[in-house]
Order: C-alpha cells, then structure tokens, then sequence
C-alpha cells in the first residue's frame, strides 16, 4: 500500500498579521506562501512551493508556467482554499484567503474538474449558477446563455456521462464563468481540447479580458500562453523564478541568425566559427545558423570570399517554448523529483 503524503502544520510567519494585505491593488498577492510536506512513514519532508511572492495586477491575464511537479496546482490549490499553506499569506482581491468571503467573486477551473454525470448540461450549470450566488431564475437563464456559449448548445439534456472529454472541459468552464466573476483561476484550461476548443477557450478569455476581469492560467500549450498573456510566472522546484512580459523574456533570450544560401553544400564551416555556426544541408540550399548576431559581419564576409551565393539573411528571436525549456533544464534533477513527489 502507498504511503500518503500528508502536509506539515500550518504555521504563520512570525510578527506579521494575518490580515494585512501588502498589495490592496493587485486581484492576487502572495508573501512567502510555502507548502511543506511530510511522509508519514519516513518522516521526510518534502516542498511544494517555498517562499512565493507574486503579485497579479488587476485586469491583467498572466501565465503560470512550469514543468509537472513544479507547484502550479499546489499553488492554485492554496488560493483557491482547496489547500492551507504551511507558512506565508495569500490575498484574493484583498481579502486573505484564509475568508470564504475572499472566492465570493471567484471563478475557478480545476485540473480534473468532478461532474455529476447524472445531471444534464443545463441541471449542471444551473447548480454551479445557485452555489455561485444567482437565484433560480437567473441561474437558469445564464445556464442556457453559457451552455450556447461554450459550444454544447445542441443537446442541453444530454447526460454528462455521455460527454467526451473535451465537452466536460468546456462545461466546467462554463461553470467558472457563470456569475461573471471578477477573478478567475483556470488549471490547465485546454487540457483535453481540440483546435477549434483551444481557440474558443482562447477568445473567451479575450473576453473576460475586456470586461475588466484578471485571468490567471496555468498550461503546458506555450503558444497559447504567448499569445494571450500580458505577463508570465514561471516557477521551478516550487521557486518562482521570474515574473515578466513575453517581450521581455524574449528579448532576454538568446537570437539566432540564418543565412540561406544557393547550393553551398561544398562549404564547411572553419574552426574559428565552429562553436556558433551550424550548417544544414538541403538539395537546393544550405542554411547557416549562428548563435547570436556579434560576428555576424565577419560569417557573411567569409561566406561570400567562399563564393557562396547569399539569398536571405534572418534573425530568429528564441520562442517562449525554448526559455522556458533552457529554464527548466537549469533546475537540479533531484529538486524535481522531490516535487513530483509532493505536489
């Protein structure tokens, strides 16, 4: 039988009060937030997330990246109350999140949503309306409106155990979004979702966007965070490693130069551009990539003294996936293991 991992006693930080929130402006605020766990058998603790301080600005729609075991669902767990932090605070729209009062205003899309798969469509929205604060007209109303909305339209009482797994995740976020909150925490929204549902996940939260509401999603789809984001958070081994727009973390990295050429099978590349020119060979051309841009005067003067016949010259700015791929590769493998352990 597997041991369960059970987590250490919550504790608060010493000399700072529970209520105070640092960050009345921001829809999300985190100081120090850690979660510690310990195996009951062996005693051994392990991290989930340690010493995390983000701040989500309101009206803002901000990635939270990270491989698997990284934290992301231990720490929208903490905000959302599903888990008590071992030490550290967390405010939701400025009410800590240690007061159900803090998710009044909450929309949240768990990893692996659960569904009475006895009700239909419509039953189910219009439950998720009621324990959101509606009353039974509007829960009603808005069931049907949301239901057209995510695509499910067409048979509102079909039973949900005859719903695919791409129709659950578009009712579940129906679900989140039906009291029209003003912050919503979405865990890995377009898990189990086609392209055309990963499009419309992606316009509606466009949407909330406009309305003025803050989005905070986690995904492992890097182009749709690229393309919806304002800001990303990524975090590794529990640690939030750095906060920053896509621009940002783009222009940080590291550019890349193509130089394509006609033919040029015939020329090598010299020892002294070795260790940053690469060379691929097709049946009509040859593409030479350079890491960086700084000698790339001297790589177009050595190409043409070889006679190659220059026909485009490219910079590449390094794509979100890559950062965050050299990122993660930086983390020890050890502190992973640990997490996956324990998140």
């Amino acid at each position: 039988m597997q041991a369960s991992i059970t987590p250490i006693d919550q504790r608060q930080v010493p000399g700072q009060s529970l209520f105070a929130d640092p960050a009345s402006d921001s829809a999300i605020s985190t100081r120090g937030l850690t979660k510690l766990y310990r195996n009951p058998w062996t005693m051994k603790a392990s991290t989930g997330v340690e010493d995390f301080d983000l701040d989500v600005r309101r009206g803002e729609v901000l990635g939270f990246l990270g491989p698997n075991g990284a934290g992301k669902t231990t720490t929208l767990k903490i905000l959302v109350g599903l888990h008590k932090a071992t030490r550290g605070r967390a405010w939701l729209l400025g009410e800590p999140v240690e007061k159900p009062s803090s998710r009044r205003r909450l929309g949240f899309l768990p990893e692996q949503p659960y569904f009475y798969d006895y009700l239909n469509g419509i039953e189910y929205l219009e439950l998720a309306g009621q324990l959101s604060g509606l009353n039974a007209h509007d829960a009603h109303q808005r069931a049907r409106q949301w239901l057209g909305r995510v695509g499910l339209g067409e048979r509102p009482t079909l039973r949900l155990r005859k719903y695919s797994k791409g129709m659950l995740q578009r009712l579940g976020l129906a679900a989140a979004l039906i009291h029209q909150p003003d912050l919503l925490i979405l865990d890995e929204p377009m898990s189990g979702l086609d392209p055309f549902g990963r499009r419309d996940v992606r316009d509606l939260i466009n949407e909330e966007r406009e309305r003025g509401a803050t989005v905070l999603f986690s995904s492992h789809i890097l182009p749709d965070v690229e393309v919806l984001c304002d800001r990303v958070a990524i975090i590794l081994a529990g640690r939030l490693q750095r906060v920053a727009t896509v621009g940002q973390l783009v222009q940080d990295g590291r550019q890349r130069v193509e130089v394509r050429c006609a033919g040029g099978a015939e020329i090598d590349v010299p020892p002294e551009f070795a260790n940053y020119v690469s060379r691929a060979t097709h049946p009509h051309e040859t593409l030479f990539t350079l890491e960086g841009d700084e000698r790339l005067n001297d790589v177009l003067m050595w190409l043409m003294a070889a006679g190659a016949d220059i026909r485009a010259v490219t910079p590449q700015r390094a794509t979100l996936e890559e950062l965050f791929m050299d990122a993660a590769r930086q983390v020890p493998a050890d502190s992973t293991a640990d997490l996956r352990r324990s998140a």
